[in-house]
């Protein structure tokens, strides 16, 4: 609780600076357009609805992963409770490093292995950054056309797509090369043996040991059955696909909201193409939810494409419409969870709550 409370008074502290550096400096923050934008404007709803697409799609991927790799049953409502709970931690933690963790607690309390939510998350994360490489390597030169007049964002683009490919390509690496993971999961396990000297320990540590092994033969099976569907591979594929293009079309609402978007298609390209190299870099900032760098980056990116007196606003309103919302939601969602009695903890207890009549019933 210490630390979650630490993260948001960071994310407080560095979106306020970043909000007055854009109103004071940044071409200005037009706030009676930005509030028509969330209370009269069809573009803002249709930023909600693309919002909406984007954890569809993605609840879609982690669906048809787990029905593929387990016999237990995952409703798709299950897996878009598993987005929202991966946004929202992934928001408040530096890197989004926190959204997968809680993710696999959440598919564990639901009954799916370690092992296999394990397997699930890595394909995830391989099928939909490998989608937004794919976008941005479509988009490059139409891209660097853009950006030649602001080195640095080619700069940085280069850096987040390197980021991007190391990960992704260890991570194929390690889902394929069964040789790989037992050297991983093995230096783990000899970790945890060396607490072997305590003869408190030792019989926790010798289950602990046997419970690696069994989701290590798990996390394998999982791996094997998903690599060997083609279709699968295709079809998870392509709802990343569809999850980036809905996260970048709340770029173009709030251009279109502007007036800006004359030419359509043009835009939607032009857009996408940098959206696309911006998303790399931004997605591995260091600080939680990308605060600071993502506005930052997005002000850097599109400050070719968009006359400053409206760059500030539209920074703000896509920051609004892709993080602060969500990251609202997300909290009244995990909220709510803990009031119905479903603990975000990573032990293996399942946690119980009291009905209405006073009985205890389990989460």
């Amino acid at each position: 609780m210490k630390k979650f409370s630490i993260y948001i008074i960071l994310i407080v502290i560095v979106s306020a600076i970043t909000v007055y550096l854009l109103n004071s400096f940044g071409g200005g923050i037009n706030w009676e357009k930005t509030f028509s934008f969330f209370t009269h404007d069809w573009w803002g709803v249709f930023g909600i609805i693309s919002l909406l697409i984007a954890w569809l799609t993605d609840s879609g991927v982690i669906y048809l992963l787990v029905k593929k790799t387990s016999d237990k049953h995952f409703s798709f409502f299950e897996s878009f409770k598993t987005t929202i709970i991966g946004g929202f931690f992934g928001m408040i933690t530096p890197s989004y490093s926190g959204g997968q963790p809680m993710q696999l607690i959440y598919m564990s309390k639901r009954g799916i292995s370690l092992g296999a939510s394990t397997s699930v998350m890595i394909f995830k994360f391989v099928l939909e950054q490998g989608a937004l490489e794919t976008i941005a390597i479509l988009g490059f030169v139409r891209a660097m056309h853009l950006m030649t007049q602001v080195p640095a964002a080619a700069s940085l683009a280069f850096i987040g797509f390197t980021i991007s490919t190391a990960i992704i390509f260890f991570l194929i690496i390690l889902s394929l090369s069964k040789r790989l993971y037992n050297k991983i999961f093995g230096a783990f396990k000899w970790f945890i043996a060396l607490f072997k000297f305590s003869k408190r320990l030792r019989p926790k540590v010798e289950t602990l040991l046997d419970k690696v092994d069994t989701e290590m033969e798990k996390y394998a099976q999982s791996t094997k059955i998903i690599s060997k569907d083609p279709l699968l591979l295709i079809l998870t594929f392509s709802l990343g696909i569809i999850s980036n293009l809905a996260n970048f079309f709340i770029v173009y609402v709030c251009i279109a909201a502007m007036g800006l978007a004359q030419n359509v298609l043009s835009t939607l390209l032009n857009l996408i193409s940098v959206q696309s190299l911006a998303t790399m870099i931004i997605y591995f900032a260091p600080t939680p939810g990308s605060s600071g760098v993502a506005e930052g980056g997005f002000y850097l990116f599109f400050s070719t494409m968009v006359p400053k007196e409206y760059l500030g606003t539209i920074t703000f309103e896509w920051r609004v419409l892709s993080y602060f919302i969500p990251l609202l939601i997300g909290f009244v969602f995990v909220t709510w969870m803990s009031f119905h009695g479903i603990k975000l903890k990573s032990d293996d207890k399942v946690e119980v709550y009291n009905d209405n009549n006073g009985n205890k019933k389990p989460s």
